[in-house]
């Protein structure tokens, strides 16, 4: 068999699991980080409100989206995919203001309600990444939309839309588990790098280099995450916003 023959062989293989794969895995890494709470309420700060129960049956559906829509592409049912992809929009436009609320909520309350996050300490610190992820997310979204008529680029984004979901499970999981909980809060920073590497490692390896796109979105996505932690989250600019939001 012929290089190119391997080469195409790889890529079509690849093609049917990546997306599937790691739309099984956000479910994953979200019933891990937002389930024990649930099924464990006695570390809980609070009952479960209405409005985050919203949010959490929104954001799940969404994620059985993706993972539908995966495995639709996979099996060359675009047509479906497309009309899907209808119904997607309408979920990630609900997903905007139930997470604004949401996270603005938790400012006004002054703790999280799952005792995961520690918010109490700093509520307005405690929004940075939901609220920053949430807008990040939504502007993915709106430029896959976009770019619908481009697979090349509507993937990509889509995918990293995914990923800038996955800091807050994560951090869900982390504070719920006392032995991560204990170590620094830059421990955070381990996992979602991987989300945002693993793209780019595939591509290496199918293509000998990962697309501009890919490598741009998360080279972009990293340096933001210390640069909102250390400098934007912290000061009095940013606390001032949030507390004027609010209000």
């Amino acid at each position: 068999m012929s290089t190119a023959s391997v080469g195409i062989t790889r890529k079509g293989a690849d093609e049917r699991w990546f997306f599937t794969a790691f739309g099984l895995l956000m479910i994953a890494v979200s019933a891990a980080g937002f389930l024990p709470s649930l099924l464990a309420a006695a570390g809980r700060r609070a009952p479960l409100s209405p409005l985050a129960a919203a949010h959490g049956i929104v954001f799940f559906i969404w994620l059985g989206i993706f993972l539908l829509q995966a495995r639709l592409v996979a099996g060359k049912h675009i047509a479906l995919h497309r009309r899907v992809g209808v119904a997607a929009g309408f979920v990630a436009a609900l997903m905007i203001p139930l997470g604004y609320a949401t996270c603005i909520s938790m400012v006004r309350r002054g703790f999280d309600l799952s005792g995961d996050l520690g918010a109490q300490s700093d509520p307005a610190l405690a929004v940075m990444f939901p609220l920053s992820d949430l807008f990040l997310f939504g502007g993915l979204v709106l430029a896959a939309i976009a770019c619908r008529r481009r697979p090349d680029m509507h993937k990509r984004l889509m995918l990293f839309a995914n990923i800038s979901l996955m800091p807050a499970p994560i951090a869900h999981f982390i504070g719920h588990v006392p032995r991560l909980a204990a170590m620094p809060a830059g421990i955070i920073v381990i996992p979602i790098a991987l989300f945002l590497l693993v793209p780019i490692g595939r591509e290496v390896w199918l293509r000998g280099r990962a697309h501009p796109l890919t490598w741009g979105i998360a080279a972009g996505m990293l340096i933001s995450g210390p640069l909102r932690a250390a400098v934007i989250g912290p000061s009095a600019a940013w606390h001032g916003f949030v507390n004027w939001l609010a209000r």
